[in-house]
């Protein structure tokens, strides 16, 4: 179960791909107001967004691409978790090549239904920070 706070980052962090199409780790820095990084707190927060889109998957029966794909820790380079679960490369020693990346945000940008998959997560967040 997710925090409250990792709830509202998730949501803000899903408006800002949605919006942008993609960011970086120190973009999120930039847009959550971190003076620092904090890589483990932001993976959780992109963990969640998983999580939710993997609950959607399966409630609503249809093949939602991880829009946190475009994530990327610095330039073009992904997590690790979405080079296996996305690409099926390494991760550290193999990245994804620019042909799959760009296949895959044409999936992205096909998915019709971003601005429902955001709304259950703003849903979420604002559910949580009424239950403090």
């Amino acid at each position: 179960m997710a925090t409250p706070n990792v709830n509202m980052h998730a949501y803000v962090i899903m408006l800002h791909l949605w919006s942008q199409g993609w960011t970086n780790f120190t973009e999120l820095y930039k847009l959550l107001g971190w003076e620092r990084p904090k890589n483990h707190y932001t993976k959780n927060c992109l963990g969640h967004i998983n999580n939710t889109i993997d609950y959607l998957r399966e409630e609503w029966g249809e093949d939602i691409p991880k829009i946190n794909a475009f994530a990327f820790t610095r330039e073009t380079e992904c997590t690790d978790y979405i080079c296996k679960a996305v690409f099926g490369t390494s991760g550290e020693k193999e990245q994804p090549d620019p042909k799959e990346i760009a296949e895959y945000a044409a999936k992205i940008a096909a998915y019709p239904k971003w601005d429902q998959v955001i709304a259950f997560l703003r849903r979420e967040a604002f559910d949580a920070a009424d239950s403090t």
